[in-house]
Order: structure tokens, then sequence, then C-alpha cells
């Protein structure tokens, strides 16, 4: 009876533990676009992930700007696993130079979710206080069409 007792609380704190790991992501899980929870803010709106072949990623920023989001161009995003031999990645850096600001920006990736942080140094002579930033950013969801959308049928207004 001991023993099985026993069996069960191993087993149990194996599943718990299991439950509670972080999650395992190689670089293609941050593929994607991905939008920052915080729909008010008023530094980077948006993140494009795209694959450039062989493990190699680029990333596309968005800042806040009125009427639409500047775009900040187009990147290497580099990634990284816990060591050398660790092709899980769940870490990742972009570096974006402007005229204005060099900003560093690092990524993480866990729960379903990316966490950036920015750090941010002004070169323009502007008296701007250099800045850190930390934002967090969820895949954004697809849109659905019809299966057949050439099978509704079009009526023009009389």
């Amino acid at each position: 009876m001991l023993k099985r007792s026993l069996n069960i609380t191993v087993a149990s704190l194996a599943l718990a533990t299991a439950l509670v790991s972080p999650a395992i992501a190689a670089p293609g899980d941050f593929v994607g676009t991905w939008v920052n929870k915080d729909a008010n803010t008023r530094g980077i709106t948006r993140l494009v992930i795209t694959s450039a072949g062989n493990n190699t990623l680029n990333i596309q920023v968005f800042g806040q700007c009125h009427p639409t989001d500047c775009d900040w161009g187009t990147k290497k995003l580099v990634t990284y696993g816990l060591n050398v031999q660790d092709n899980n990645h769940t870490y990742a850096t972009a570096n974006y130079n402007q005229s204005f600001a060099n900003s560093l920006l690092t990524f993480s990736y866990g729960s379903k979710q990316i966490m950036l942080q920015g750090y941010t140094q002004f070169i323009d002579n502007s008296g701007r206080q250099n800045y850190y930033s930390r934002d967090y950013f969820q895949r954004q969801n697809k849109v659905q069409l019809p299966v057949d959308i050439r099978k509704f049928p079009i009526i023009p207004n009389r």
C-alpha cells in the first residue's frame, strides 16, 4: 500500500512539474504577426516575424504614429537557446539604428506570447532621455473566410 501511495505521489509531482515547466520553442515559433496587448500603447504596436530559411528569421517592427503606424523596417532577428547545445530558442534580439535613435530590442517567447524589452538611446542631440520599455504581444488571429466564397450570390442594389 505504501509503495502504491508513493508511486501516485511521484506521478502527481511529475505531472505538476510538466504543467508548470516553460514552453519549449523553436525559432519557427516566433513566426507570425504579433500585436501589442495594450491597444493604447504609445510605443511598438505590431511585430511581423517571417522565416528567411535555414532557421533564420526577419522582423518588421511598427510603432505608434498617426494616422497609420510607422514602419521601422525589416531587420534580422537573432534567436538564442539557454546554452550552446540548446536548439529550443525562446530568446531573440534585433537592433534598429535610426537617424535619431538606436534601439536594442530583446524578445522572450513563452506562454503563447512575446515579451519585448526595448532599450532606446537618442543620438540626435535633442536632449531626450534614453529609456527602457517592456511590452507584451499576442499572436494576431487569422481571419477565417467561408470555405468557398464563390458560392455566395452577388445581388446588386436596385
